[in-house]
């Protein structure tokens, strides 16, 4: 594939989870946080807010902890979103 195929890939998959995260409501990134990535962000948990949140996966899908079709799965599985969306 290449060095520019693989990074095309990598630029659609994090635009698509992008938009995917726009659907996620604070209560199923907390959620996504503990059930897939098994921690919660490290922030005072009083004013954790979902900009935290989804900087918390944003840092773990980077660092190659999370993969987007984790959270696919998660979103399919928790009706965040429909199996359509993704067509």
């Amino acid at each position: 594939m290449g060095l520019f195929g693989k990074s095309k890939k990598n630029n659609a998959e994090i635009e698509q989870m992008r938009v995917l995260l726009d659907n996620f409501q604070f209560a199923d990134l907390q959620a996504f946080c503990v059930n897939v990535i098994g921690e919660n962000p490290s922030m005072d948990q009083e004013h954790l807010s979902s900009i935290e949140s989804l900087d918390f996966i944003w840092d773990k899908y980077h660092k190659g902890k999370i993969q987007f079709s984790q959270l696919r799965e998660f979103a399919l599985k928790h009706n965040i979103v429909t199996e359509n969306f993704f067509e």
